[in-house]
């Protein structure tokens, strides 16, 4: 009887362990969560891609010469960073598209947005939201990378929203100081070409 009774629970805790284990290690595909992010393979033929990878603008010819002046300027700084004639002109080129920006909504000057001015900064998303437009800010974050600019540099009622579209927080008034002390510290600072200055 006890023989019986072992050979029972030997079956059965090996049936459990066995049954149990299956279920443990049966590869099961993920459920769908908000929280992660979906990839999708982009396909290069597509209209919305194309748009995206152009030049294209809204036409406006006041707002592509500004776009255009940027990109220009910009280019030719990352080229020769030590050129304090071409360092000048690209501060004035895009501190006169952070302007045209400021001109559609002024609190941006301030940073005195509020709920209120929300049309006027769906506004600008529009006007200044086309493809060359993203190519402006890719030249500004492709020079600021490069260059070294200083706090100062650009007038206070323009450097947060410059700081903001070339990604550089070095010459934001607003930035927290410690913070830049810490990039210090831990030796993450800009690989800005040294000229000297």
């Amino acid at each position: 009887m006890g023989t019986l009774r072992f050979l029972g629970l030997a079956v059965g805790m090996f049936a459990a362990v066995f049954f149990g284990m299956r279920w443990l290690l049966t590869v099961r595909p993920l459920q769908p969560d908000a929280r992660l992010p979906t990839f999708q393979r982009v396909d290069k033929d597509s209209p919305r891609f194309q748009l995206e990878q152009s030049s294209i603008s809204d036409n406006d010819p006041t707002r592509d010469r500004l776009r255009q002046e940027v990109i220009e300027d910009a280019r030719a700084l990352k080229d020769d960073p030590c050129n304090d004639v071409l360092k000048a002109r690209y501060i004035k080129a895009a501190n006169e598209y952070a302007h045209a920006w400021i001109s559609i909504v002024p609190c941006l000057g301030g940073r005195t947005c509020g709920s209120s001015d929300s049309p006027k900064l769906d506004r600008a998303a529009h006007a200044f939201g086309s493809p060359l437009d993203l190519r402006v800010r890719e030249a500004m974050q492709a020079v600021h990378a490069k260059a070294a600019f200083r706090l100062g540099d650009f007038p206070n009622d323009t450097a947060v929203l410059v700081a903001q579209l070339a990604a550089d927080g070095s010459i934001n008034p607003l930035a927290d100081p410690r913070i830049k002390q810490l990039r210090a510290q831990l030796g993450d600072s800009d690989m800005h070409q040294d000229c000297g200055h």
